[in-house]
């Protein structure tokens, strides 16, 4: 079957079944039903109740030429298992969610208010609804029949009635799956009669005799392996209500089917990447991908993400013939998604590297490194177990999890420390009552210790603020949102007879990423430089420039701009970055989250940044109101650097503090970056520290030409803010961000 057929008949769905054309779910109403008969019901009953009326109810949908079985039909094509009224998985989570409001009004509406301002990202308390990671290895090498009867010999090991309750729970989920698969097979038996086309027949006749044992029992072929982790991918959306944004590590997964199939004659090299290519194209067919940003569902980001290379959980190298196959496929298919993460190390193979940056050469900024070196450290580092840590995965954008092993967290809470700086300096005073902070002002420090440890001290209380309300109103999401048939299969939840979502897992971690980084240290240098180390000017006299917005002291600005900043790999500015990010980290290890474990630190953000700077009045660094600042590790565009001193910056943090992740994003000029250049950077981002690069090879002219005349340059694709979009299709605004960053020298 080919691939464009296969397109064809998806895009045809799922165009028609849009979220702007959907309403409430019909299913919705057969569950409220449910729920007014059983008021006794628990949350956790009442979700296993939704999951057995998703199965009795549901109409399968059978694409005649995709070799796969999958879609339900009980959400709206660009819904992943958001929480919209058109989900039916979201029904309990819709029904229950005032119940984090309803913990306590007062702190509720602060976290939230919190959110509106800018100063931290706040979705409910935790990120219990996106980002998270299926426990495919599990499913894929046991089958769910095995894990029902891990869950059944649990029942006698139960203390409490609550423990008995999860594990009943779970076994009825996990039977409620396996009557959705056999539907599946119901459906495509159903269609045979009536269908004459051979490949249309084979394809039916495949779907009809595996669906009625996979994923029930465990896949025995590439094809079926395949299968069930996109079914998978599509179940937590379906019947959980949650969002899962990555598929897992790929050909880590899947290789010994694939290898089996080889070895067997079962399946051909050719048929492998067929498959493949009928497997990536599942993910860009829900999007309108001509649609402008600003008019498409999550600003055209699909958040699913595919891992490959790296090693396996004794360090052995994964990089086979089955990655290139994945990396060959969405290189020829010209896809944005699903994104692709690849995990490097110092010697990863040179034809891996060479691989990857086929794309990056091509102009096609869609890929993303890892680093083992870093990542790996920092799990370990963090309390897991380093067998565990080597099996790490990141995605939506970069949020690392263990994959099979917890739920990270790692994107509800993105923590703006350039607006507790600017709460330092300027009169906030109604904005901070309404978001319950109290900043200490700046102008009295006696001296740049005084002045640094009121800065960190106002960040770090604002943090901890942030995180009690986390820890303390969070624990309501096993009321809100309990997940059962997600936790039967994460490694742990049934040998403890708990759900995820009440810390069930093996590993509990909850992501705190920071943002504005790189403007907040710089402006603690000028402060320093400028009032304290060459005393040009007085404290009084700085912080009075910046809040008239730098007008009228242009000469100062100058000064503050000439400064030692973030980037330049100086020592005052490497010594600085580190001392904020320890203290940081120090004082926030005592923090408990809403599933008992620990915060985890990150440095990286979304799109906010552009947000967050509308709303960020003038900083001491020479910004001004309004302006945007900088993701990640990346240096301040105000001060253009070289790529070494940028890369030797990063590398001088403790970035093994950072397990959520940490990231540089960089930018190239297309044309003159050759695979060399690009594999040798690679391999020193290997080795710095850093845990994700994001690369972007661009030509600054095209750039300003596709801006002028989008018509030209309809496949320019760029890597703009943790996913790949065409240029052409982003609002005006995010073109002139993307055009104004760094661009680097590769020298």
């Amino acid at each position: 079957m080919s691939t464009d057929e296969a397109f064809a008949e998806l895009r045809g769905y799922y165009s028609a079944h849009t979220v702007a054309d959907s309403g409430r779910n019909p299913l919705w109403e057969i569950l409220d039903e449910l729920a007014a008969a059983h008021p006794e019901w628990s949350a956790l009953q009442l979700k296993t109740a939704q999951h057995e009326t998703i199965a009795r109810h549901f109409s399968p949908v059978i694409f005649r030429h995709v070799p796969f079985y999958f879609e339900m039909g009980v959400k709206p094509s660009e819904c992943r298992g958001h929480a919209i009224e058109g989900n039916a998985g979201s029904w309990l989570y819709c029904r229950n969610s005032h119940l984090f409001r309803d913990a306590n009004p007062l702190e509720f509406d602060q976290y939230r208010a919190s959110g509106v301002r800018g100063v931290h990202l706040a979705a409910p308390y935790a990120d219990a609804i996106f980002h998270h990671c299926f426990a495919y290895p599990n499913v894929v090498d046991n089958g769910l029949e095995a894990i029902y009867r891990q869950a059944e010999a649990q029942l006698a090991n139960c203390a409490t009635p609550q423990e008995t309750e999860f594990i009943s729970c779970a076994m009825r989920s996990l039977l409620a799956v396996k009557l959705i698969a056999e539907k599946f097979a119901d459906a495509a038996e159903a269609q045979l009669a009536a269908t004459t086309d051979p490949a249309v027949r084979r394809n039916l006749q495949w779907i009809s005799q595996t669906a009625r044992e996979v994923p029930w029992r465990a896949p025995a072929t590439f094809h079926e392996g395949l299968n069930t982790i996109w079914l998978l991918f599509e179940l937590c959306g379906s019947i959980e209500g949650i969002v899962s944004s990555l598929l897992g590590h790929l050909d880590l997964t899947l290789r010994d089917l694939y290898h089996g199939d080889l070895e067997a004659g079962r399946l051909t090299r050719d048929e492998a990447y067929d498959l493949i290519c009928h497997f990536l194209i599942l993910a860009q067919s829900k999007y309108d991908m001509d649609r402008p940003v600003k008019d498409s569902v999550n600003g055209l980001e699909m958040a699913t993400t595919i891992t490959l290379g790296g090693c396996d959980a004794e360090g052995e190298p994964v990089c086979n013939d089955l990655t290139f196959l994945f990396l060959d496929a969405h290189h020829d298919l010209r896809l944005n998604f699903p994104k692709t993460h690849c995990r490097i190390s110092p010697d990863s193979p040179a034809d891996y590297l060479a691989r990857i940056n086929r794309s990056f050469a091509a102009g096609r900024n869609t890929l993303a490194l890892l680093s083992d070196e870093a990542l790996i450290a920092a799990q370990v580092k963090a309390g897991k177990r380093l067998e565990d840590a080597r099996l790490y995965v990141a995605g939506g954008c970069w949020e690392v999890m263990i994959e099979g092993c917890e739920h990270s967290a790692g994107a509800s809470n993105y923590f703006n420390m350039l607006r507790i700086l600017d709460f330092s300096i300027h009169d906030h005073a109604e904005v901070e009552a309404e978001v319950g902070l109290r900043c200490e002002k700046l102008d009295d420090a006696r001296d740049f210790e005084d002045l640094y440890t009121r800065v960190a001290g106002n960040i770090i209380r604002a943090i901890r603020k942030m995180c009690h309300a986390i820890g303390r109103y969070g624990c309501v999401w096993p009321d809100v949102n309990p997940s059962p048939f997600f936790s039967a299969c994460l490694a742990d939840c049934l040998d403890n007879r708990r759900d995820y979502t009440a810390g069930g897992g093996r590993y509990n971690p909850h992501g705190l990423p920071l943002t504005g980084f790189a403007n907040l240290i710089d402006s603690l240098l000028a402060i320093q430089t400028l009032c304290f180390t060459t005393e040009h000017h007085t404290l009084d006299e700085l912080l009075s420039a910046v809040r008239n917005n730098w007008e009228g002291s242009e000469a100062m600005r100058a000064e503050a701009l000439a400064a030692p900043h973030y980037g330049d790999n100086s020592t005052v500015s490497n010594a600085l970055a580190q001392r904020l990010l320890k203290d940081i980290h120090e004082n926030t290890r005592d923090l408990v989250n809403e599933r008992g474990g620990p915060f985890q630190l990150g440095i990286y953000v979304y799109k906010e940044t552009l947000w967050w700077g509308t709303l960020t009045s003038a900083t001491p660094d020479g910004r001004r109101a309004g302006d945007v600042f900088e993701p990640g590790l990346v240096p301040s565009r105000l001060r253009r650097g070289d790529l070494t001193s940028t890369i030797q910056s990063a590398a001088a943090l403790d970035l093994s503090l950072c397990p959520a992740d940490s990231l540089l994003t960089l930018s190239l000029p297309l044309g003159q970056t050759d695979d060399n250049a690009l594999a040798a950077l690679e391999r020193v981002f290997a080795q710095s520290g850093v845990g994700m690069l994001q690369l972007n090879c661009v030509d600054p002219d095209e750039l300003l030409d596709a801006r002028e005349h989008p018509e030209r340059h309809r496949d320019l694709v760029v890597r703009l803010a943790g996913y790949s979009v065409r240029f052409v299709l982003l609002e005006p605004e995010w073109q002139d961000e993307f055009i104004a960053r760094t661009l680097y020298s590769p020298a």
